[in-house]
């Protein structure tokens, strides 16, 4: 594939060129995305990370879920940006729309690495191109493998732990990620700091270069303080040690992150500690914005709850409406709310029910519907 208004340029040592390229034949770092004509375009009706399709690479097609526009929500007094709000649960969907959308082949293959394959899985569902997965076996969750091959992709085990095909850290997963710092400059949150857990440091980088690239065009942009925060005795992911952008690096206890994760689970959030770092040094800080990375995981033994449930649900759809989940609720009237949205995720993985998100004023909203078959 080649770039019609980019280039890559390599993070590490500067190399560019006009030929895709993810790692650089120089010194092997990671390529970015350096566009020739930028300018701040936004289709305000698209209630997903394309409203802002004139600053992404360009494709020839969209595979969306309506990833993005997560909500920025008070929890217990801290600013949180909720990327578990995106269609799988996790901020890479944001990633995974954007490589489905560019890549024109029959196929993908990738290496297993969490959140992200189960995020491309579904998008490669939905985007009818066969993923296929190579795993090490005492690396995987069993119930992601689960999950993986239900969604239609393909599972090759290995003992081998080399790259393979598609990986996380390439040049259009910056793309797709930076949209997060998008949406923040049209939010205009009145805060001076963004936290941002860092791992592989790709989330990090992302919104920075989205912040810089906004800094470059927009006379009106409010610079803010990009912190990325990591557990204590963790190393500093790779690509932070050689970034030219201003990224101040902070550490919290594992003290901090598990009690974290204690104080947002009661508010109906499933992490992981290092997806809770970010919010840990914002309680600490008292400022600024946390974003909130985590995981929706679906569970088997949860699939025996919900059969009758199930038969009501597609029972109430013989009319062909959609509706929201609050609608679905009111009307079955003898279900709880939490039991009902379970049961929407199940039903949705499973190709039963389909979902997309529409706007309401300004507010985006999610309605479901039964798939044709």
């Amino acid at each position: 594939m080649k770039s019609e208004n980019y280039k890559f340029k390599c993070i590490k040592c500067g190399y560019e060129t006009e030929k895709e390229t993810f790692f650089c034949p120089k010194c092997g770092g990671l390529m970015q995305i350096v566009y020739d004509d930028f300018k701040w375009i936004v289709n305000s009706n698209t209630p997903s990370i394309w409203r802002y399709r004139c600053m992404l690479p360009r494709s020839w097609k969209i595979i969306t879920m309506n990833e993005g526009l997560t909500p920025i929500k008070r929890i217990n007094g801290i600013l949180s940006k909720l990327e578990t709000n995106n269609p799988t649960g996790v901020y890479t969907d944001r990633a995974s729309s954007l490589l489905l959308s560019l890549f024109n082949h029959n196929f993908i293959e990738t290496i297993y690495e969490e959140d992200f394959t189960i995020s491309l899985s579904h998008y490669a569902r939905k985007a009818g191109v066969k993923l296929k997965v190579k795993v090490i076996p005492d690396q995987a969750d069993p119930q992601d493998l689960i999950i993986i091959a239900r969604l239609g992709s393909e599972i090759l085990f290995t003992e081998k732990n080399d790259k393979y095909g598609l990986v996380y850290e390439n040049p259009y997963t910056i793309e797709g990620l930076k949209t997060i710092s998008y949406e923040i400059y049209e939010t205009k949150p009145k805060v001076d700091k963004i936290y941002v857990p860092a791992q592989s440091g790709i989330l990090v980088y992302a919104i920075a270069k989205g912040f810089q690239e906004l800094k470059e065009i927009r006379n009106d942009f409010k610079e803010y303080e990009i912190i990325a925060v990591k557990l204590r005795y963790a190393n500093l992911p790779d690509i932070l040690n050689y970034s030219k952008y201003k990224i101040k690096i902070s550490e919290v206890s594992s003290k901090d992150a598990l009690e974290s994760i204690i104080d947002l689970s009661k508010k109906g959030l499933n992490l992981k500690p290092l997806a809770s770092v970010a919010y840990s040094m914002a309680k600490i800080e008292s400022d600024g914005i946390a974003i909130i990375t985590g995981k929706r995981r679906i569970y088997m033994s949860d699939a025996i709850k919900y059969t009758e449930l199930r038969k009501d649900i597609i029972n109430l759809f013989s009319d062909n409406k959609k509706r929201t989940a609050y609608e679905i609720w009111n009307d079955l009237g003898k279900y709880s709310l939490k039991g009902v949205y379970k049961s929407l995720i199940m039903m949705v993985n499973s190709g039963e029910l389909c979902e997309d998100f529409m706007l309401k004023g300004q507010r985006k909203i999610k309605v479901y519907w039964k798939c044709n078959d």
